[in-house]
């Protein structure tokens, strides 16, 4: 689908799409109307900044790089009018919900989120789509046994932290220096990785700047490369960091971030670093609709002929199967009873 076709462009019924097949461009009747529900907008990152000016494109996309979250439905609907709605549903302040900013689910690879199938995401080499997600990731298990770092080499939380308590950090801890919170790594070493029971190789990590290795402290923060990382990590700051949290375990206490009774040093060689830079998650804001599932346009009224359902539609504090079920079932019923186009 490239578009919606309305009578007028803010006027009358909306009669079809457009779309194009096989490089043809076809205009599809729809002749009771048309349900969009495309997903959400979390991968377009103009279009998500809409809602939060930091979510800037460091931050990767749970789903990704199978499902994007493209927002091209709320597009094509606000080009016929159609209004967004809840927009303060979807900026990361919103404590009630766990699921628009979150930390990796793992670590290593780029879209931070499993890649494979089975507890522990075995492998992806057999996959018939190849090439694309490259890492499946290293699932923590005890966050005793890494620290998180900014794109400076230094320590910004406690690594026990989720929700907001960790990703108002991870937003703030940049804004000094522009927009964004920037890079994350998790810092560990060969002992950690032994501990986890970890394979820091591919699939299971990807070396192509999600994850680096090294000798020394100072060559590994000298080693991160990656698009994201503004500038390159301060040698010094990450030894710093490293050692002032080495120190918390000998006193059994962090003092910086409270994490509870830190019990592992950093100092066995190699050491590593892993991407582990939030994911965004769910839309709850999205497109105006009613108990009737029309879309609204900026003035108030509905656009005829337009249904909206999922996370496309907006102004409500749910996501996933909920949102989908419910709507797309008023979408389909309202649509049904509606007079067909001739």
């Amino acid at each position: 689908m490239t578009g919606l076709i309305r009578e007028e462009q803010f006027s009358g019924k909306v009669l079809g799409i457009t779309a194009t097949h096989e490089g043809k461009t076809l205009n599809i009747q729809a002749k009771r109307g048309v349900v969009v529900s495309t997903g959400g907008h979390t991968s377009n990152v103009n279009f998500r900044r809409i809602f939060d000016s930091r979510l800037t494109e460091e931050y990767q996309v749970v789903g990704e790089p199978y499902s994007r979250q493209s927002g091209d439905g709320e597009i094509a609907a606000m080009q016929v009018g159609a209004s967004l709605w809840g927009a303060g549903c979807q900026t990361v302040e919103t404590q009630s919900r766990s699921h628009i900013f979150e930390k990796p689910y793992v670590i290593g690879n780029q879209f931070g989120y499993p890649q494979g199938g089975g507890k522990r995401n075995e492998n992806i080499k057999d996959s018939p789509v190849k090439g694309i997600a490259r890492g499946i990731g290293l699932q923590v298990a005890d966050y005793q046994n890494l620290i998180q770092v900014n794109q400076f080499g230094r320590r910004f939380v406690n690594e026990f932290a989720t929700g907001f308590e960790w990703w108002n950090p991870c937003l703030e801890q940049n804004s000094t220096r522009g927009e964004g919170g920037g890079p994350i790594w998790a810092i560990f070493d060969a002992d950690a990785a032994k501990r986890e029971n970890w394979t820091l190789a591919p699939p299971f990590v990807d070396p192509d700047g999600w994850f680096f290795s090294a000798g020394a402290l100072r060559d590994l923060a000298g080693k991160i490369v990656s698009k994201y990382q503004k500038a390159p990590m301060p040698g010094a700051a990450l030894e710093e960091s490293v050692a002032r949290y080495n120190s918390f375990v000998d006193h059994g206490r962090d003092e910086d971030f409270g994490k509870p009774v830190p019990l592992h040093k950093i100092q066995t060689l190699p050491f590593y670093a892993a991407w582990s830079t939030p994911c965004i998650h769910d839309c709850l804001s999205g497109l105006r609709i009613n108990g009737k599932s029309p879309g609204h346009r900026l003035w108030g009224k509905v656009v005829p002929g337009l249904y909206c359902a999922g996370e496309t539609s907006g102004g409500f504090n749910q996501h996933g199967l909920a949102k989908s079920l419910t709507f797309g079932r008023i979408a389909g019923r309202e649509a049904a009873k509606s007079v067909a186009h001739s």
